[in-house]
């Protein structure tokens, strides 16, 4: 919502509240400069121009998202109609980034993947082995020591992995 007063870093300033020009509804609200209830009074006339931050989309939508959408609605809906404010309102919804729709894809591609119950187990041995070969890779030129021991784990993690599935796989070929 918009601000009605000029917020200074010294603890000695004061905050005067404009003149309401009607004595209507009026509404009255929380001010956490003052510390108290007071007279809303927009700047300009009756117009309110309100900004408020909406949600970070990140993955997939959910209740919490719609939160936002429905409880400033409510908010404007009453302002507006009941009190009867003249408002200009505008919500940001965070950019997605390259880092969020990369890993959406790769989401996307892995449950296709896992879905696809028509890829032989030698196959998916294969691309194990590969993108176990890229991890090795990128781990190699890392330099921090914390990110060298979580990829580590991860592919110590995998390579054990590979050989309980390699190792099954032969005992069921050894019983066809």
């Amino acid at each position: 919502m918009c601000s009605t007063h000029q917020q200074k870093s010294s603890s000695s300033s004061s905050w005067k509240r404009p003149e309401a020009a009607a004595a209507e509804t009026q509404l009255h609200l929380y001010n956490s400069f003052t510390k108290k209830k007071e007279l809303f009074v927009p700047i300009n006339g009756n117009e309110i121009r309100w900004y408020s931050c909406g949600p970070t989309v990140y993955d997939t939508s959910h209740m919490g998202h719609a939160r936002s959408y429905i409880s400033f609605d409510i908010l404007r809906r009453v302002m507006a109609d009941y009190f009867g404010y003249d408002i200009l309102y505008c919500m940001n919804i965070t950019d997605i980034d390259d880092k969020i729709i990369k890993r959406a894809r790769e989401r996307y591609l892995i449950k296709k993947y896992k879905d696809d119950s028509t890829i032989p187990i030698e196959k998916v041995l294969e691309d194990c082995q590969l993108a176990l070969k890229h991890v090795k890779d990128v781990r190699s030129r890392e330099t921090d020591k914390d990110k060298q021991a979580m990829y580590d784990k991860q592919i110590s993690t995998v390579e054990n992995s590979l050989q309980n599935i390699a190792a099954v796989t032969d005992v069921e070929a050894k019983r066809k």
